[in-house]
This record gives structure tokens, C-alpha cells and sequence, in this order.
């Protein structure tokens, strides 16, 4: 046993019994002063509450804002956000395309992607709640080197790949060779399969689930963390914890605290796989002020909101209004549909202005 572990466990220890003894005097305090002083015995009531919260369960739905990209570039090329209710183990996921057309405090209507360069996180959060009225409590940045670790320290998973999957970028040093069929993907290979987009050449295969768009790759990210959720759900996996810690210490911004963690993690096993549900938010795209952008159907989205996305925390309103996206619309040029293979909905993404399409 390495020091590391002796210390983590004496410290538990040493923590459980001292936990007990406070809560055990705090009751003996509380029964003998409630026979003297009624609102003294409320007081002490109110303290054991306090003391016990943190370790208790919390069985309230929550949302969770994960956004997912390259922390060097500045990027969010995923926004999920995650609804999790820990009395029922229900999980709903909602997903925005990074393209989407919305209005970010500072910069005004822009695409969503940008929110994240300009104020960070909190700025994110600030927008994505806007924009879909509701109020988010957490939120997790997950870089992409983390996520290979993550993955990696999880044994890997075990996919089905639609297709071959070939793509490759010298500038970005990016390169993507995966194999059709079921296959267990390490960290690396996750890696490549969530940020797959397009391939250098077309095939009828790969163009039957890719069209070069953000949209699809939404959909295939959205089948992988089904799985990883579905696979990574199991008692296993508690003796990795102390090494998800570091890393998520280390390379995952995040707002989640050590006593939130432990409180969700107690709902693991509550956890319905089979009940889980994804969306992407519905929408379309059209060219504004010569920019392609992906319209949101606000009305749509409220609907899927209200219905999944629910929170103890309630709901926000939005800052901007359905007319204001109308009137956005009505004064760029008609909305054309190009053919799928020459989809440019992730052109011009880069919030430094590069116009090539980065997967």
C-alpha cells in the first residue's frame, strides 16, 4: 500500500468517527436542552442539519452544462446540457450546435461557440441559461487531453464505429483512422470519434451517417456518451475514484465541489440507462450578413425545456425575444439548403476568424 492510499484511508476513518461522535453529542445536547428551551432545541436542530447536509444525498433534479474542447484554441465545439435526477436515476441531454445564433452579453447575437473565448465559463453558462431559460447549478469543461485520460483510466469502451472513418488535417496535427464495426477505443480513439466531422474523401458509407456538419457529429457524440454512461455505471469503477480526482483536479474546470460530487456520486447506481434521453436542439440554417449560422427554433426548443429540463433551481427568463430572432432573419437573404455533402455549417467556427472547417 502506497502512502498515498494510507493516508486517504486514515484520513476516512478518522473522519467517520469524528463525524459520529459531533453528531451523537450534538443529539445528546439537543434532548437534554429541548426540555428546557424549545426554540434552543430548534437551534440545535438547525446545526445538525447543517453539519449533516453535505453528506446526504440530494435527490433534486439538477442541471449540469458540459462543454467539451481544445483549452489551448479557447474552443467549445460541445455544449451538453445534462439534466439529472438523482431520486429517479432519470438523464436527459440536450444538445446546441456550436454554430447556433444567439445572443451573448458583450457581443450580441454571434454564434453560441464564442461565448466560452470571450468570459470563460461563466459567460457560457450565463448564455446557454438565456437562451434556453433555465437556470444551470454546475458546469465542467472537459479538455480534450483530459477527456483521453478519462477514458483511459475507465478501461476504454466498447463501440460499434458505422463506418470507416478516415481524416486527416497536418496543420491541426490531427488524425483520424478508425475501423467500421465493434471495436473497444481507448482514450486516443475516443478522442478521434468525437471529433470525426467529415473524411478527406466521401464514401456512400460514411456519407450515410456523416454530411460534413456539425449535426451529425452531435448525433454520433450523443450515441458514445450513451454507451460510456451505460458501460461506466458499475461498482467497478469506485476503486478508480481516487485517480478520476486527480485528473478531473487537474485538467477539468469545473464549479462542482468535493461534497457535491460525493453526494451525486451516491446516485450512481440509481442511474437509468435505458430511460435516458437526447436532443439536439431543432432549428435551421440560413446565411446572415454573409455568416452561416444555425437559427434555433426557440418555440421547439421551450417545448423540450419544459418537458426534460426542469430544476429545483426554476427557470430563467430569457434576455432576448422570439421577434428579435424574426426580425434577424427577415433581413438576411433567403435561407438556402445546400446538398449535404457541402454543408458549410462549421465554416468560419473559429473565433479567430479561420475559414477552414476544423472537425
Amino acid at each position: 500500500m502506497n502512502i498515498r492510499k494510507f493516508y486517504l484511508i486514515m484520513t476516512t476513518t478518522i473522519t467517520i468517527f469524528l463525524f459520529s461522535s459531533g453528531i451523537w453529542l450534538l443529539l445528546l445536547i439537543n434532548t437534554t436542552s429541548a426540555a428546557h428551551d424549545t426554540g434552543n432545541a430548534k437551534n440545535s436542530n438547525s446545526l445538525i442539519n447543517s453539519i449533516i447536509k453535505p453528506f446526504v444525498a440530494d435527490k433534486n433534479p439538477v442541471n449540469i452544462l458540459v462543454l467539451g474542447g481544445d483549452k489551448v484554441a479557447g474552443n467549445t465545439d460541445t455544449m451538453m446540457l445534462v439534466n439529472f435526477t438523482p431520486g429517479t436515476g432519470k438523464i436527459s441531454i440536450l444538445s446546441t450546435p456550436r454554430d447556433s445564433r444567439v445572443k451573448i452579453r458583450g457581443l450580441g447575437y454571434t454564434k453560441i461557440n464564442a461565448a466560452y473565448p470571450r468570459g470563460g465559463a461563466e459567460l457560457a453558462v450565463e448564455t446557454l441559461s438565456n437562451f434556453l431559460g433555465v437556470r444551470i447549478k454546475y458546469y465542467a469543461y472537459v479538455d480534450t487531453a483530459a477527456f483521453r485520460k478519462i477514458i483511459d483510466l475507465l478501461d476504454g469502451v466498447d463501440f460499434y464505429v458505422p463506418a470507416d472513418l478516415k481524416y486527416d488535417d497536418p496543420i491541426q496535427n490531427l488524425h483520424i483512422n478508425l475501423k467500421k464495426g465493434q471495436q473497444h477505443l481507448n482514450g486516443k480513439q475516443a478522442e478521434q470519434f468525437m471529433r470525426f466531422r467529415k473524411p478527406t474523401r466521401y464514401t456512400k458509407e460514411v456519407q450515410e451517417f456523416y454530411d460534413g456538419s456539425d449535426l451529425k457529429r452531435i448525433e454520433a457524440q450523443q450515441n458514445f456518451m450513451r454507451e460510456l454512461i451505460r458501460q461506466k455505471t458499475n461498482i467497478k469503477y469506485i476503486s478508480k475514484a481516487n485517480d478520476l480526482i486527480d485528473v478531473i483536479l487537474d485538467s477539468i474546470e469545473t464549479n462542482i465541489t468535493m461534497s457535491d460530487a460525493l453526494k451525486l456520486a451516491q446516485n450512481i447506481s440509481n442511474i437509468d440507462t435505458a430511460g435516458m434521453k437526447t436532443f439536439m436542439v431543432p432549428g435551421d440554417s440560413a446565411y446572415i450578413n454573409q455568416i452561416w449560422y444555425y437559427i434555433p427554433d426557440r418555440k421547439a426548443t421551450e417545448l423540450i425545456v419544459d418537458e426534460n429540463f426542469h430544476s429545483d433551481l426554476g427557470a430563467i427568463p430569457a434576455y432576448y425575444t422570439n421577434e428579435e430572432d424574426r426580425a434577424s432573419i427577415r433581413s438576411s437573404k433567403t435561407p438556402t439548403r445546400p446538398k449535404a455533402t457541402k454543408n458549410p455549417s462549421n465554416s468560419d467556427t473559429s473565433i479567430k476568424g479561420s475559414k477552414t472547417p476544423k472537425p
